[in-house]
Order: structure tokens, then sequence, then C-alpha cells
């Protein structure tokens, strides 16, 4: 699965691959397609992390930090990337949308396919035993966490494609997109998993 969006920012605008029911859409959208990551698997992350809670924190004792926000970004990352603010300030939606899409767009470049950026996302980088993500004490929540965001990702693309098929009039410059900016040809022209790209997710938890 290739999550990188290779079309222009424009393009990604103006695709409307995330639904408008999806809290923060605006922002994941606008900050997602400028870092060329595909909106959905920001949505997908933050469902996973956070449940859309821009106040969730967790301590996380072994590195001496707090995870933050939507997308539950840590002080030392977000510095890392370039973050300059107070702590709290990881808080703001936006500033905590930013630096995890930032971060997540790195790990996506990085690694080879999106399971392994997802598993580095959770627990530092990619471990594996028997064919299962594993976290460095060797617990299998990290698969968990990787599958769970697999199975967001498809129920997101789903109610998103669902909501630009009920949008089916034309665009006034007659340019081949439907109003909602899905081409009138189909999914074709996208560059990200359609539905047969999907592969059935065993939760098994």
């Amino acid at each position: 699965m290739n999550w990188i969006i290779h079309q222009s920012v424009t393009w990604c605008l103006g695709a409307h691959l995330l639904s408008s029911t999806v809290p923060y859409h605006t922002a994941i959208t606008r900050i997602a397609c400028e870092d060329h990551v595909n909106p959905v698997l920001v949505a997908a992350v933050i469902e996973r992390e956070s449940q859309f809670n821009p106040h969730k924190f967790r301590r996380e004792r072994r590195i001496h930090d707090i995870s933050r926000g939507l997308m539950q970004v840590t002080y030392r990352t977000a510095r890392w990337l370039g973050f300059r603010g107070a702590p709290t300030n990881l808080y703001n939606p936006w500033v905590n949308i930013r630096f995890g899409t930032k971060y997540l767009a790195y790990l996506l470049k990085r690694y080879s396919n999106v399971s392994d950026a997802l598993a580095a996302y959770n627990d530092g980088r990619p471990r594996k035993r028997r064919g299962r993500y594993v976290s460095s004490r060797g617990s299998y929540s990290v698969d968990h966490y990787v599958r769970g965001i697999l199975s967001n990702t498809k129920a997101l693309f789903l109610t998103a494609t669902a909501e630009r098929l009920r949008k089916p009039s034309r665009s006034s410059e007659g340019d081949g997109l439907l109003a909602s900016g899905l081409p009138a040809d189909g999914l074709s022209h996208f560059d990200f998993p359609t539905a047969g790209l999907f592969n059935r997710v065993e939760m098994g938890f």
C-alpha cells in the first residue's frame, strides 16, 4: 500500500478523500495534503490514538515524556521535527496534526510499507516475531495497533466514497470531474488503495 500522495497539493485538496463527517476533517485534509500523505491514513491514526480527543495524554515513563493530543505526539519528537513552542501547545489540534503528520510522513518515506511505518509510529521501529509486530517488550500490542489502523482506513475510505457518490452532479467547468471532485470515470486516477487493495483484517482481539 502506498499512502504517499504523488499528485499536487491542489489535486489532493480537491479530491475530497476524507468525509466531512470526520472530526477535524478540514485540518487533517489541509495538513496531510501539504505533507503528501493521504488524509484517510492520518484520520485513521488519530482515531486509533485518541478517538479524536484533543485533550488526551499518556505518560511515557520509559522515555520520561508525555504523548499529547490527537496524534499522541511527544514533546521530544515534536522538538526533533522543529517544534519550538511549549509542550502544552501540542494539545492544539492544528499544531498536533501538523507535527504528527510530519512524523508519519517521515516514517512512510523511511520504511518500505505502511504497516512498518505504523509499527514505528507506535513503538519507535518495526519489530516482528512469528510474522506479527511486537513491542520492544515482546507484546503483540503493536500488531493489534497496526491492524486496527488498517481497519480504520478501510471504514473511512468507504465512508468518503459513499459521500462522494451521493453528489453526482457535474462540475460547472465540464472538466470530467463530478462536483465532489471524484473523477467521472471512477477511481482509476486515485493513487491510494481502493477497496481491492485492502486485505481482510483479522482483528483477533
